[in-house]
C-alpha cells in the first residue's frame, strides 16, 4: 500500500506540472457558467462514473450537468464541455460533434493530444495526466493499480478550484 501511495503521489505531481493547461482549462470552462452558458461534463465509456462524480461534486459550478451521448439537450456555443477519456477509448465522435456546434472543449486524458486521433481547435485545452497503466509491480514483473480514474478526478478538482477563484472574482 505504501508503494501505491508513493507512486500515486508521483503521478499527481505530474498532473500538477501541467500548470498551464490547468490554468487555461479553468479559464475556458469558467466562461460557460460565468456567462450565459452551462458547464457540461462528458466521459468515454469507462469515465462515465467520473463524469457523474465531478458534475455532482460540491466544488463544481452551480448548474453543472452530465452530457450523455444521447439526449434531448445538447450544448451550444455558449456552453463549455469537460471531456474525460481513458487510454484506448476514442474521442472522435464527441469532439467532432462539439466542434460542429462550435462548443469549446477541455479534455483530460492519460495520453498526449497527438495520440488522441482528434484535432482540437487552438482555443481548446488538453490536460495530460501522464498515466501509463499500473504503478505497482507484482512478483511476476507485471504492474497493477492503475490510477487513471483517480488522476482524472484529481485533475477535475484542480480545474474546479481554479474556476471557483475566477468566478468569485467576477462576482
Amino acid at each position: 500500500m505504501k508503494v501505491f501511495a508513493t507512486q500515486l503521489q508521483g503521478v499527481f505531481n505530474k498532473v500538477l506540472e501541467e500548470e498551464e493547461a490547468v490554468e487555461d482549462g479553468s479559464r475556458l470552462l469558467a466562461q460557460g457558467p460565468g456567462g450565459t452558458g452551462t458547464l457540461w461534463i462528458s466521459g468515454t465509456a469507462s469515465m462515465e462514473g467520473n463524469a457523474i462524480t465531478l458534475a455532482s461534486h460540491p466544488d463544481a459550478p452551480a448548474g453543472t450537468k452530465v452530457l450523455q451521448n444521447s439526449g434531448p439537450t445538447l450544448p451550444n456555443s455558449n456552453d463549455r464541455v469537460l471531456v474525460l477519456a481513458e487510454k484506448g477509448e476514442s474521442l472522435t465522435t464527441i469532439v467532432t460533434d462539439l466542434k460542429e456546434k462550435e462548443v469549446p472543449v477541455v479534455v483530460i486524458a492519460p495520453y498526449a493530444e497527438g495520440d488522441g486521433e482528434v484535432e482540437l481547435e487552438p482555443t481548446d485545452v488538453w490536460l495530460h495526466t501522464h498515466v501509463r497503466g499500473g504503478i505497482v509491480p507484482d512478483a511476476d514483473g507485471n504492474r497493477m493499480g492503475s490510477p487513471s480514474a483517480l488522476c482524472t478526478l484529481f485533475a477535475g478538482q484542480l480545474l474546479f478550484m481554479n474556476m471557483r477563484e475566477m468566478l468569485e472574482e467576477l462576482d
